[in-house]
């Protein structure tokens, strides 16, 4: 089914919805993991989807997107194993937060170093609209 426009808004097929998701996630987070990639050995469908990833600690881990949302199912890649099911989380974010402690360091360095960036752009537009006023 093709994606539909109705009242000027595109709305995304459901059926790829959770596929274009996880390409996202993937790409969001890639800068404060060592690896992350959709499995592509475990099956897919739109309820449900697989992505592996290394922390910056070394720690394989398979995670599961669904509806539900995020959960850790497997300590190495393309492993579903009930015994290390977590429970689910909203977004992706989140869960590698409670599993990754440098991936919380990584995230904070981050939003710090662009913070700063914006201040200075700031610094930089206020004075350059000082010196315009003299």
């Amino acid at each position: 089914m093709a994606d539909a426009v109705n009242d000027g808004e595109m709305h995304i097929d459901d059926d790829k919805a959770l596929a274009i998701e996880a390409t996202e996630v993937v790409k969001e987070i890639a800068y404060a993991v060592k690896f992350v990639q959709i499995s592509t050995a475990l099956p897919s469908d739109k309820n449900l989807i697989y992505i592996n990833i290394t922390t910056k600690e070394n720690r394989s881990i398979c995670v599961e997107l669904s509806l539900q949302g995020f959960r850790v199912v497997g300590s190495h890649f393309n492993e579903v194993n009930p015994q290390c099911f977590s429970q689910y989380y909203e977004t992706i974010y989140s869960l590698l937060d409670s599993q990754s402690l440098e991936y919380r360091s990584t995230f904070f360095e981050t939003l710090s170093k662009k913070l700063l960036n914006l201040r200075r752009h700031s610094d930089e537009d206020t004075s350059d609209d000082q010196m315009d006023t003299k």
